[in-house]
């Protein structure tokens, strides 16, 4: 009994062996005209796995033929799913096609018999899966866009096109694949991050946006610490990216870390202190903190490096006005009964108000157009009860919106 079930296994394994050795034939048969693809692949997928067919080149050679014929039977077709099924899989067979090619034989050579034929079709299929990744990103399939260029990049960065140049367009590829993966709502969470910080270091025109994006990335997730340091790394790299040196200060802003931005600005000012936009916005932050003398002397800087600054001189207003507002808020406060002091306090914040109006003019003089300005000095104009003048602005707003 014992001997007949060790027969029976062997007769088993034997007939398995032969089957697969068979399907092997009958995809290749199926491949030629008249074409069965359906058969080809109900006859190549066991092969794929099993022990004694899994590991030979031949298997996966004809797998990568069976799915990219399989791809371009259909191809231009509604069938996205199996478009992008079929080409990741031709990839993916033909990589392990190259693989199991390279290895020795018996007798420790390596004698490749596809290899000619495996680089001829991944350079093809690094076609197709541009036109189709496209195709998706245009049907607002992201997921599929990315998982598509994402193979496509596979290809040249493979032991089987090693020494051959990369597509000109690989990086472009690679940036419209960061793109689709950042208005994908799963794939901007982390894939997309992954992808940008390896981006932010590739020879591309486009590079320096990963620091912007990177920053707005991690602030989404709330990782902070990381924002912050993404946009010290792009500003330390790029000293001239004044927009990422404005969200950096943005950010100290809006979380009131007024000091930090000052800090930052001062840096940015030593090294260019020409540059008038880091006075600028020294006086804004200062202002903000209601430090206002030091603002108005960030302002005066500007001045002195571009006389005719219109975010000067409207800043320099706008500080004279918040001190006038506070003056008025604490004279508010003071009891009815005394008057005096009530009157003296009064005229103080009067006094900052008709401060605020030279500066205003001279804003007003090199930019009529604008509304925020325009809507400062006549505030100020009613605050000194001269409504004349504040009438006057109104109806300039009022001819501008």
């Amino acid at each position: 009994m014992k001997k007949y079930s060790i027969a029976a296994a062997m007769v088993a394994l034997s007939m398995s062996v032969f089957a697969q050795k068979a399907n092997l034939k009958a995809t290749d048969n199926a491949l030629y005209e008249p074409m069965d693809l359906a058969e080809a692949r109900k006859n190549i997928e066991p092969a794929m796995t099993h022990p004694e067919t899994a590991n030979q080149a031949k298997t996966f050679n004809l797998a990568g033929k069976t799915y990219m014929l399989s791809y371009k039977e259909i191809a231009g077709g509604s069938n996205k799913a199996d478009i992008k099924n079929y080409l990741i899989k031709a990839t993916d067979a033909y990589f392990k096609a190259w693989d199991l090619d390279q290895q020795p034989n018996e007798k420790g050579k390596v004698k490749p018999a596809y290899a000619k034929e495996i680089k001829s079709k991944l350079t093809q299929l690094q076609e197709y899966l541009i036109g189709e990744g496209n195709n998706c990103y245009t049907s607002q399939d992201y997921k599929g866009a990315v998982a598509l260029w994402t193979k496509y990049m596979e290809i040249p960065n493979s032991p089987a096109m090693a020494g051959t140049p990369k597509d000109s367009i690989y990086n472009d590829i690679y940036f419209f694949a960061i793109n689709a993966a950042l208005l994908d709502e799963d794939l901007k969470k982390k894939e997309a991050i992954t992808m940008m910080e390896d981006f932010k270091n590739v020879d591309h025109k486009e590079a320096s946006k990963m620091y912007d994006w990177l920053y707005q990335s991690y602030i989404a997730n709330g990782d902070t610490v990381k924002a912050v340091n993404t946009l010290k790394e792009g500003i330390a790299k790029d000293p001239n990216n004044k927009f990422l040196f404005g969200s950096l200060i943005n950010y100290y802003i809006s979380t009131k870390k007024v000091d930090e931005a000052v800090k930052y600005l001062d840096e940015a000012i030593a090294k260019n202190p020409k540059e008038v936009q880091y006075h600028v916005v020294k006086g804004n932050s200062l202002m903000q903190a209601k430090e206002y003398d030091k603002a108005i002397s960030a302002f005066n800087s500007a001045l002195t490096v571009d006389a005719n600054n219109f975010e000067a001189y409207s800043g320099i207003g706008a500080v004279y006005m918040m001190k006038g507002q506070d003056l008025y808020n604490e004279a508010g406060k003071i009891p009815v009964k005394q008057k005096a002091k009530y009157d003296a306090a009064v005229k103080t914040a009067k006094a900052e108000f008709q401060k605020a109006v030279e500066p205003l003019e001279k804003a007003r003089a090199i930019d009529a157009k604008n509304i925020s300005n325009l809507q400062m000095l006549r505030s100020v104009y009613m605050q000194l009860n001269q409504g004349a003048k504040a009438d006057a602005i109104q109806k300039e707003i009022s001819n501008l919106k």
